[in-house]
């Protein structure tokens, strides 16, 4: 009987093991950005991966590397050191190494890597014959790193707490592969503050992910049941909806919410192991206050509890055009930048232009930089490269060694740019260096984090997919958006309005100015705004409405779009299509309007991937496009672009100066020709000499 009743416990106690909620695990590879060519004797390179402040490091975290190298099987100390946060962690013998895309597996041990973003740096010895002074100038002697090389880590996320002070964990979680971790939902027949403060969070998810598709997810109540897998919920209603039973997790005696909003978390109706998040309001604006305060982190470390009551905007307004003239190192993140070691090192930074803007006259870029005393001034030197293209050049100077700087015009064909990447490549070489003898004293160099990018910018004012989103964005934030639903909200639309809102998002700092509203409440809306309506002919009125001043426009019957001069559409082909147009707002002169529409509801969805990918809509061009239900799109000028003469007159410049470049036999002919008429010339005067 005892043996019964310890079997019958044991087996309780593995039972309950089983049902034991385990930590989410994932991993993440960091893949090098391009082929990376070491030349000469001492070379290196970095590398950054970034781990979350919500991950913890596992065991199995590693360095897969790629690289080939130059013949050195004669020379047998040949080396490659990996560094990681400036700790030695293995060094490898080059010698018996195959000489193409050598694959290498170096274990990265989970104490030394930091939150935040970690440094893998190579270091490299390689010679290729026993001659002291030859293998550094010998164009033989080289290593790549290929592209293919990455960082593996394996994580364990961190359990959050109950609580609203980790938001937007773990809804959203901005380094995973798939960020959003979440479904919003909402009332089956929502009011405009419900929707839009589900657009407010998704512009805010957008936001916190610049770089990917985020891919939210919006769904009405009555689609909860659908679902087929467990996941966080953040619900938007008021406590009219407290009987569904997505509230069940909240007490049946909700306060009174008629002159405030109720943020507050609680363990998720699928179960213990995910978090529902609750916004809920009588009152829309409020509503819309409390999903605000949510995009503000400052207002949300102060959130300490599991519950907090919004009563006021606490986002503050900002009128004043901020297109920054000066930004420095310091504000994109960077410190005081050291560069050690003889020969070239180098460093590279990047500042990103808003959307929707373009370079002025007087933009360039200051340098203060210091570096060591005991460099050979004749040779040492620092050149200075563009995106890529090198712009100038100068030896170092022993009298400015303590404070030099240097100042770079940025050149016009950049000012049309989305980002500037700056590249210093610093050539050091030691006083007195003797190739037989390599000691010598402590080099290096050093960038200053007030190093600064002079940069004033112009607004675009261009209407095309070129410059989307820039037209919808101000001071930062989106611009007065008005986004009209059809009448009957499914999750199809809400999903895509969502995501169309989350790549706004990309391009925005703050979260402000976003209303959304059904067809039917169109006509009694505001309409100095920049409007946005989403819908076929047939489900939202406002695109019938507003049929003859689109450029494609439906027929009648709604049922296809009509051809015209700018894209000319076969009759069945134009029976199956989406489009998305960027118009001038026919109620206010300084406003846009942008219609996403389809032949039917099915055909529109076609679009969503050119609304929500930014891979997909870097190739829209135009000012309206139609997109069949292969995912093809087809653009065209409605609007014609306005020529920038003086940019027009130096690409003209450039490429006379690459024609004469690339064809020598151009250049020949001409002079022959010149030859000819030269000595034609003189035949003729010594003709009339003779006569």
């Amino acid at each position: 009987m005892k043996k019964t009743i310890g079997l019958i416990i044991a087996l309780i106690m593995v039972f309950n093991v089983g049902l034991a909620w385990a930590e989410p695990t994932g991993n993440q590879n960091t893949f090098f950005p391009q082929d990376v060519t070491i030349k000469g004797i001492f070379g290196g390179h970095n590398i950054f991966f970034f781990v979350d402040e919500h991950w913890a490091p596992k065991e199995g975290c590693y360095l897969n590397l790629i690289f080939s190298q130059s013949e050195i099987k004669k020379y047998q100390n040949s080396t490659l050191t990996v560094y990681l946060n400036d700790i030695p962690i293995k060094s490898i013998s080059l010698q018996d190494k195959d000489n193409y895309k050598t694959e290498e597996k170096i274990v990265l041990p989970k104490e030394y890597i930091v939150h935040g973003y970690n440094l893998v740096k190579l270091s490299t010895y390689h010679r290729i014959t026993q001659e002291p002074c030859t293998d550094d100038l010998n164009p033989a002697n080289w290593l790549v790193f290929h592209k293919e090389s990455f960082v593996h880590l394996e994580y364990q996320e961190i359990p959050d707490k109950l609580g609203l002070k980790d938001y937007p964990y773990p809804y959203l979680k901005p380094s995973a592969s798939v960020p959003v971790n979440c479904v919003i939902l909402i009332p089956d027949h929502p009011t405009s503050g419900q929707m839009s403060a589900a657009a407010i969070l998704a512009t805010d998810f957008g936001r916190r992910v610049p770089y990917n598709d985020v891919d939210v997810k919006v769904l009405p109540y009555k689609d909860f049941s659908t679902l087929t897998e467990s996941t966080n919920l953040i619900v938007i209603g008021s406590p009219r909806d407290a009987d569904h039973v997505l509230f069940k997790p909240l007490n049946s005696d909700l306060p009174d919410l008629t002159d405030k909003a109720m943020i507050t978390e609680t363990i998720s109706p699928q179960g213990q192991s995910n978090r529902a998040l609750y916004i809920m309001s009588l009152d829309d604006d409020k509503l819309i206050m409390a999903a605000k305060a949510l995009t503000w982190d400052k207002l949300v470390a102060q959130m300490s509890g599991r519950t907090q009551f919004i009563k006021q905007d606490y986002v503050p307004r900002d009128n004043e055009e901020k297109s920054p003239a000066k930004v420095t190192l310091k504000d994109l993140g960077y410190g005081d930048t050291l560069l050690k070691g003889i020969f070239f090192q180098q460093a590279t930074f990047a500042v990103n232009i808003p959307p929707n803007h373009r370079l002025k006259e007087g933009s360039f870029i200051h340098l203060p930089i210091r570096y060591s005393q005991a460099l050979d001034f004749n040779k040492s030197a620092v050149s200075i490269y563009l995106n890529h293209i090198p712009i100038t050049d100068k030896l170092l100077d022993k009298e400015r060694a303590e404070n030099d700087e240097l100042e770079i015009d940025i050149p016009r064909e950049f000012w049309n740019e989305n980002s500037l990447e700056l590249k210093l490549i610093f050539y050091l070489e030691p006083y007195g260096f003797d190739c037989t003898n390599w000691r010598h004293g402590d080099i290096w160099a050093l960038v200053s984090k007030e190093a600064s990018f002079d940069i004033p910018q112009e607004i675009i004012k261009d209407r095309y997919f070129q410059h989307y989103p820039g037209m919808f964005i101000k001071n930062g934030a989106p611009d007065d958006i008005l986004l009209v639903l059809p009448d009957q909200v499914t999750g199809d639309y809400l999903t895509m309005a969502a995501n169309l809102m989350a790549f706004m998002g990309h391009s925005t700092q703050k979260i402000d100015n976003i209303k959304v509203i059904k067809s039917s409440d169109f006509e009694v809306a505001n309409k100095n705004q920049n409007i946005i309506v989403l819908g076929t002919f047939h489900d939202n009125s406002t695109i019938r409405k507003l049929n003859d001043k689109l450029y494609l426009k439906f027929n009648e019957a709604g049922n296809k779009f009509e051809s015209n001069d700018k894209l000319y559409l076969v009759d069945d082909y134009s029976k199956n299509l989406s489009s998305i147009q960027l118009l001038p707002s026919p109620f206010a002169s300084d406003r846009h309007l942008m219609v996403v529409t389809g032949t039917t509801k099915r055909d529109l969805m076609a679009a969503k991937e050119y609304l929500k990918d930014p891979s997909f809509t870097a190739r829209l061009v135009g000012d309206a496009v139609v997109i069949d239900n292969d995912g093809d799109a087809q653009g065209a000028y409605f609007v014609e672009p306005k020529v920038d003469h003086v940019l027009s007159k130096e690409l003209r410049s450039q490429r006379l100066a690459a024609r004469w470049q690339d064809n020598p036999q151009l250049i020949m002919y001409i002079v022959f020709f010149f030859m000819l008429i030269i000595t034609g010339i003189y035949a003729v005067i010594v003709v009339m000499k003779e006569k």
